[in-house]
């Protein structure tokens, strides 16, 4: 019966042990110090319909609401550049920092017309 005690105790604490481990919730990423100055609202799920033109640098992209004539600006591939300087519909998220600075996160893109027409105002 000695024989087997130890062995039977040493594989139940370590599967305890792994267990325990498991269980341990998963820490968020550290924030940059550009995130710890500008606090963010949450990120609230959007849809934008208009046109995409190029933004101020290479990976950066604008698109113009229809609706707001607001410009929405991130960064993305450069395979966005086949749906340049058409209405497109992009999905995403939207946070505010409290600066008032909007971020969007595109999610999806769908070509809404090949061409940006009168009310896609650039």
């Amino acid at each position: 019966m000695n024989k087997l005690f130890f062995p039977t105790v040493l594989c139940l604490c370590v599967g305890l042990a792994a267990s325990a481990c498991a269980q341990d919730p998963q820490q968020p990423p550290p924030r940059t110090p550009q995130q710890q100055q500008q606090p963010q609202s949450p990120a609230q799920k959007v849809t934008v319909t208009g046109c995409l033109a190029k933004g101020s640098d290479g990976s950066q992209y604008v698109v113009t609401d229809q609706k707001s004539n607001e410009k929405l600006s991130f960064s993305g591939s450069p395979q966005l550049d086949k749906y340049l300087n058409q209405t497109v519909k992009l999905t995403g998220s939207v946070m505010t920092r409290d600066s008032g600075e909007k971020i969007f996160q595109p999610e999806s893109i769908a070509t809404v017309a090949p061409s940006c027409d009168s009310s896609s105002k650039q």
